[in-house]
């Protein structure tokens, strides 16, 4: 789906009045659709399993317990002509581990995620989890598409009555092959509000809870990730924050 595709959509339905607000707050984003056929390769995209890192890396850590590995992203494997993200380099991403009776952290606290960058994909090894127990993985694969606000709560005026509002979530759900996407608006299940930090943060990534990886996120929800856009920009990826709903 790209711009020109989603405006004669808009067109063709019964909120054709709303094209042009609806041009105006549209974004970038990319599904992220997994592949079983495809085998693990040093550096590749994948969820779960364990991280690709430089030759003696540390398993990271927060209050002394290791973070688990929740997947990591080779932006080389993303092509769009808007990106919005890096071209190059890996990113792996952990989260706490809420297995951990002494130490938790709920998704929106601060050092709930843990990012990795690697600018160079050279000199890596596979680092197996401190627990040795690796859960399972998937190649995953990325197709641009775009994005619309999920629903009254990412708009600063919404202007869709009832039955409308009804027509805009079936056209922004036919936006995506996946609930697991990058950039874009979060969307969730059950926040009643923006789960965006700031007007200085942007989407990173949201990803849906899914038993056969082991996620599950704040009883059965929705992971939003989030970056300053500055940070984005600088590929720095030192400071992010999240919640879940």
């Amino acid at each position: 789906m790209n711009k020109n595709n989603f405006l004669e959509m808009i067109e063709q339905s019964n909120i054709n009045n709303h094209k042009k607000y609806l041009s105006q707050v549209l974004r970038p984003a990319f599904d992220i659709v997994r592949n079983t056929d495809t085998e693990l390769r040093m550096g590749g995209s994948r969820f779960g399993g364990a991280p690709d890192l430089p030759i003696g890396s540390e398993w990271p850590m927060y209050e002394k317990k290791p973070y688990r590995f929740l997947g990591q992203i080779n932006f080389t494997e993303i092509t769009s002509t808007e990106r919005g993200l890096p071209s190059k380099g890996l990113l792996s991403l952990f989260v706490a581990n809420d297995n951990y009776e002494d130490v938790y952290l709920e998704a929106f606290e601060d050092g709930y995620i843990h990012g990795i960058y690697i600018p160079e994909t050279n000199n890596l090894e596979t680092l197996m989890p401190p627990h040795s127990d690796t859960g399972k993985t998937t190649v995953i694969e990325f197709f641009p598409t775009i994005d619309i606000p999920y629903d009254e709560y990412q708009m600063k005026d919404w202007p869709f009555d009832e039955v409308e509002s009804d027509i805009y979530t079936e056209i922004r759900d036919s936006l995506h092959k996946s609930s697991d996407y990058l950039l874009g608006y979060p969307s969730h299940y059950t926040l009643a509000y923006d789960p965006t930090p700031g007007s200085e943060w942007i989407p990173l990534l949201t990803v849906d809870s899914d038993e056969s990886l082991e996620w599950c996120w704040h009883d059965g929800d929705k992971l939003m990730i989030f970056i300053e856009k500055e940070r984005l920009n600088n590929l720095d990826f030192s400071r992010l924050k999240s919640d879940a709903g």
